[in-house]
């Protein structure tokens, strides 16, 4: 065993990424890293008793090119006895139909897809890929430059959890030139993807401006960068646990929406939770899959909406999720849930389903309970049929008790109705427009007054939380 292998092999015991009788599925493209992990894997396969099986993907960018380069991996399978996983994904295609989207994150992301399917379907439980140091420092110096959350400032992992196991990646300790030196002390024969020197990928000009630089400067620079991308990961991990904890007190999941219930208690969470509570909750809203151009300075300017005093602010964040300040609130919800207007025709006796599923009840009883608000009327005073609409310009209403009458919208803010609710507010008026009674709100003047020789009509509204 080579210089090479005894570090790779050091490597993986101290991470602990393989044990004895270990299945495992190697993603391979044909490329000097991945041929190179493969042969590696070959070597040390009788002595720790592996099981190996290849995956191959052609993304189709280079047409008969790449597919020769697929039956290449698949014949290199073969004379090593490997077996072997491939299949042609027409990622172009995919990328027209996702305009704006990144050619290279759309790659990934069916890659990675293929990979999990073939797992699934083999039940391997452990993806290895040939991501090398120099790779390491490409990742964290881009991911810096961009702006990005802490997690991933940490760069690659060396293991993390994918599909129903693990993503292993145990060259992460070598270079690429200690990689291409071994492919030439044995005699590999890998293939050459002309993609990887051209200047319009972002990796590529840190690879070939960047890196010769640092390198100059410290030829063990990426054993710095390992070290700093583990010492990164554990420090998130453990101050990840404990935003989980202050997320579970201060913020409220729904769908699609989260919401923070107390921005002055949020407020007393230390600041390093805070950031990651508002990642857990993009995390939430995205589905684990942040768009690529949502970075740091978004987190930040979350942050300057929850911390400043303006009752109500609105930010935008990328793929239509809005964030709202509404009073001591603060709501994460996509713009693309719109709100509807309504206008109900309610007829006695009969009751209605509002949108938002609370309830409006008519009846000659009134049903005790302290979380329902109700509205007494006569016949005499009100004009039937009753309407439940949402609110108009202009709205106002003769609150009952008081001189004159008053805007509804003043009556929102004063009661310190979130905006995003306001929308939808039930409004119940008699057939003549008059405003009978604003649920939870305001009773008007219009109210009757309950009498024993009357035969009194309750109106009552039931939020679905009761029900």
């Amino acid at each position: 065993m080579d210089e090479f292998e005894v570090k790779v092999k050091k490597f993986i015991q101290k991470h602990q990424l393989l044990q004895h009788g270990s299945c495992v599925l190697v993603g391979v493209s044909g490329g000097p890293d991945s041929l190179a992990l493969l042969y590696f894997l070959k070597r040390v396969q009788k002595d720790w008793n592996l099981t190996i099986t290849v995956a191959h993907v052609d993304h189709m960018f280079r047409g008969e090119e790449s597919f020769a380069e697929m039956k290449y991996v698949e014949s290199i399978c073969e004379n090593w006895n490997i077996p072997f996983e491939g299949k042609r994904i027409n990622v172009p295609k995919a990328i027209e139909e996702q305009p704006g989207a990144s050619s290279e994150a759309v790659a990934r992301e069916l890659r990675y897809s293929y990979f999990q399917s073939v797992m699934e379907k083999l039940q391997i439980p452990l993806l290895v890929l040939a991501h090398h140091g120099d790779d390491q420092i490409e990742t964290i110096l881009m991911h810096l430059t961009r702006g990005t959350t802490k997690k991933a400032a940490s760069g690659i992992q060396v293991k993390r959890t994918f599909a129903k196991g693990l993503v292993i990646r145990p060259f992460l300790c070598v270079t690429k030139k200690e990689i291409e030196e071994y492919v030439h002390n044995h005699q590999l024969k890998p293939v050459y993807d002309p993609t990887n020197v051209m200047d319009i990928y972002t990796r590529n000009r840190f690879r070939k401006k960047v890196l010769p630089f640092l390198k100059s400067e410290n030829p063990n620079v990426h054993i710095h960068f390992q070290r700093f991308s583990e010492w990164m990961t554990e420090d998130e991990n453990y101050l990840m646990d404990l935003a989980k904890e202050a997320y579970n007190k201060n913020i409220v999941e729904g769908h699609d929406e989260c919401e923070i219930t107390s921005i002055k208690d949020f407020l007393e969470v230390p600041l390093p939770l805070q950031r990651r509570c508002i990642q857990l909750i993009l995390n939430y809203l995205y589905h684990s899959r942040l768009p690529e151009n949502l970075s740091s300075l978004h987190i930040e300017l979350i942050m300057d909406l929850i911390r400043k005093p303006n009752p109500s602010m609105e930010i935008h964040l990328p793929d239509e999720v809005r964030v709202y300040r509404s009073y001591e609130k603060c709501i994460f919800t996509f713009s693309s849930l719109s709100i509807t207007t309504y206008e109900y025709e309610w007829k006695r006796g009969e009751s209605i389903t509002l949108p938002n599923g609370d309830r409006l009840f008519m009846s000659n009883d009134l049903q005790e309970n302290l979380n329902r608000d109700a509205y007494f009327i006569m016949d005499a005073n009100t004009g039937f049929p009753l309407y439940v609409r949402t609110r108009e310009s202009g709205d106002r209403i003769q609150v009952k008790g008081m001189n004159g009458s008053r805007k509804i919208k003043k009556l929102f803010i004063d009661y310190k109705v979130p905006k995003r609710d306001r929308g939808q507010w039930p409004i119940v008026t008699d057939c003549h427009g008059n405003i009978l009674w604003v649920p939870l709100l305001k009773r008007s003047a219009y109210e009757g007054e309950y009498s024993s020789n009357t035969k009194p009509i309750y109106l009552q509204y039931i939020k679905q939380s009761d029900f």
